[in-house]
C-alpha cells in the first residue's frame, strides 16, 4: 500500500520538476537530481536549479522514510501518536527563489504520516501541506488571483476548507521576532484526517498541481519585468526573513533534523543569495513601507 502512495508523490515531484524546467530556460544554469538513501531507512530524490536566468535558486524534494520512533516535530502542537511498530512519512516540498525581484519566492509542501502496525501495514495516518507566496513587489492582482485559485480548487472538497487553511497559512507563517508575515499567505494544513485516505491523496496531489498552476501564471507575467540594482537589493536583505523563518521557527526543517534526514536536501529551501545590513537606506525603507501593507492585510477571498 505504502508503495502505491508513494508513486502519487513521485508524480507530484516530477511534475514541477517538468514545470521548473521550462521556466528556466538558461543553459548555463547549474542543474542536478540527486537520488539518496537513508541509513535508518527509505531516501529520497533532491533536484535543483541554481545560477540560471530565471530562477537563483530552487529545489524540489521527494522524501519517503521509515523509521520506530516520529520525531517531535512531526505531531505539531497538539497531535500525540504512539509510533506503534513504526511509522513511514513521504512527502514532496518546494521551494523557488527567482532572480527577478519581480517574481515572488514561492513554496509548498505536501506530506503524509503512517503509522504502521506489526505487519508493515497502514494502522492509522495523517496529512499536511499548502503553498505561499512571498512577493517583494507584489501586484495586487496577483495577490487576489493567488486566493482564489486556492479558493476554487478546495471548494471542491469542502466549501468550509478555504477560510480555515487560509487563516492557519497565515498564523503559521508568522516571524514573531520581526512582528510580520512572511508573505501574502496561501493555505497550510496538518494534522488533517476529516476526509477519507483515497479523497485527502487527491487534496495533496491536487495542491501541488494548483500551487504549479497558479505559481506559473504569476511567473509568466512578470519574468520581463525590468529592475535596477536597488530592486535587487531589496529582494536580497528581504530574503534574509525567509532564511529567519525557516531556521527559527519551520516545522519541515525541524522534522528534517530531528529524523536524521539529509542536511543538503533539507537546507536547500535557503535561499542561495541573501543580505542583511544593521542600516537601511530611504529607498529600502520606501520599498518597505509599501511591501509591509501588502504582506500585513489577510487577502482572503
Amino acid at each position: 500500500m505504502t508503495n502505491e502512495l508513494e508513486a502519487i508523490f513521485r508524480q507530484s515531484h516530477s511534475d514541477i520538476i517538468e514545470s521548473f524546467k521550462r521556466l528556466e530556460k538558461s543553459k548555463k544554469a547549474s542543474i542536478t537530481l540527486d537520488e539518496w538513501k537513508r541509513p535508518e531507512g527509505g531516501g529520497g530524490i533532491t533536484f535543483t536549479i541554481h545560477g540560471g536566468n530565471f530562477f537563483d535558486n530552487c529545489a524540489v524534494n521527494f522524501s519517503s522514510i521509515k523509521g520506530k520512533k516520529l520525531p517531535a516535530a512531526a505531531l505539531g502542537n497538539s497531535l500525540s501518536k504512539s509510533a506503534y511498530y513504526g511509522y513511514q512519512a513521504m512527502g514532496v516540498s518546494v521551494i523557488s527563489h527567482p532572480k527577478n525581484p519581480y517574481i515572488p519566492t514561492s513554496h509548498m509542501n505536501i506530506r503524509l504520516f503512517c503509522m504502521l502496525d506489526k505487519n508493515g501495514e497502514i494502522k492509522d495516518w495523517w496529512s499536511g501541506g499548502g503553498y505561499d507566496l512571498t512577493p517583494f513587489f507584489p501586484y495586487k492582482k496577483d495577490c487576489i488571483a493567488w486566493h482564489k485559485d486556492a479558493k476554487d480548487f478546495l471548494d471542491q472538497f469542502n466549501k468550509n476548507l478555504y477560510n480555515k487553511f487560509a487563516k492557519n497559512c497565515n498564523e503559521y507563517f508568522y516571524i514573531p521576532h520581526r512582528k510580520e508575515r512572511r508573505g501574502i499567505g496561501g493555505i497550510f494544513f496538518d494534522n488533517f484526517s476529516r476526509l477519507s485516505l483515497d479523497k485527502t491523496l487527491s487534496l495533496l496531489s491536487g495542491t501541488a498541481n494548483q500551487y504549479k498552476t497558479s505559481y506559473n501564471a504569476i511567473a509568466r507575467k512578470r519574468e520581463n519585468t525590468k529592475y535596477t540594482s536597488d530592486h535587487k537589493n531589496f529582494q536580497l536583505l528581504r530574503r534574509g526573513r525567509y532564511a529567519e523563518f525557516n531556521l527559527t521557527y519551520d516545522r519541515g526543517t525541524a522534522f528534517g533534523l530531528q529524523s536524521n534526514g539529509r542536511i543538503e536536501s533539507i537546507l536547500a529551501s535557503l535561499p542561495s543569495d541573501v543580505k542583511w545590513s544593521y542600516t537601511k537606506d530611504k529607498n529600502y525603507l520606501k520599498m518597505e513601507k509599501r511591501l509591509l501593507d501588502y504582506i500585513n492585510r489577510d487577502w482572503n477571498v
